[in-house]
């Protein structure tokens, strides 16, 4: 039985995602950044809150 996990980009919580770098991504907003062909603004969210999973990790 999985439990719920909290998402580091929508702060919802999921039983299906991957973990990156110690950190959560559901289902939903992985293949949202995948498939992403919306808006400009999206995508740079996306982008930011990656690169914090990066910056966090390397502390």
């Amino acid at each position: 039985m999985q439990t719920n996990k909290k998402c580091y980009i929508c702060n919802k919580e999921s039983e299906k995602g991957i973990d990156i770098l110690g950190s959560y991504i559901c289902r939903n907003c992985e293949q949202e950044m995948i498939n992403d062909e919306g808006s400009e603004l999206k995508m740079e969210y996306y982008k930011s809150k990656v690169k914090s999973l990066w910056k966090n990790n390397l502390s």
